[in-house]
């Protein structure tokens, strides 16, 4: 009697725990990493030159990106769709500055980005526990200002946004101007 007892007490528990992780999982978002540039340029149009990522090397399956050429004041978001990727993954997306021809600065941008500004991420995931985390980077051609600003609007979503700021800017002011308006 004593055994059986604890077996249905066991038996319960594992339902519970069952219970639980399926209501985490069903959880999951599927795109993960959502990302807001805005162009605060007063004259130049960010034009979209591509995506790419280590799962498909061209970004297609993975990343979906609207609208594609952003003008001033205007903004353009991506989104990173992580769902049925249960490993390593990482990419970039890429726009150029319409006539403005300056190098990236002060390095030349990783493989295969070609201009600037481009948006770098890296997705790690944990294997003991599923957890995911992505890690960003972006950079701007010549003295343009960046703001960056970390969101978390849901659990399973890695927000961020992203300002593209004039050099007359400083880096705090275009990361104050980024905090406000994000």
């Amino acid at each position: 009697i004593i055994f059986s007892t604890i077996f249905k007490m066991a038996g319960c528990k594992l339902v519970v725990v069952a219970a639980a992780l399926a209501f985490i999982g069903s959880t999951q978002a599927r795109w993960t990493g959502n990302v807001i540039v805005y162009n605060l340029l007063e004259n130049t149009t960010m034009e979209f030159v591509d995506c790419f990522d280590s799962e498909t090397k061209n970004g297609t399956n993975t990343i979906i990106q609207r609208p594609g050429n952003v003008a001033p004041g205007e903004v353009t978001r991506f989104f990173i769709d992580t769902g049925g990727i249960n490993h390593h993954v990482y990419g970039f997306c890429w726009f150029k500055l319409k006539g403005i021809d300056v190098a990236c600065d002060p390095d030349k941008p990783p493989t295969p980005v070609q201009t600037c500004p481009y948006i770098g991420w890296d997705r790690t995931v944990s294997i003991i526990t599923g957890q995911e985390e992505i890690t960003w980077n972006c950079e701007t051609p010549g003295h343009y200002s960046i703001g960056d600003v970390s969101v978390t609007k849901k659990v399973g979503h890695a927000s961020k946004n992203y300002c593209i700021c004039e050099p007359t800017l400083s880096f705090q002011q275009c990361q104050q101007l980024c905090k406000e308006i994000s």
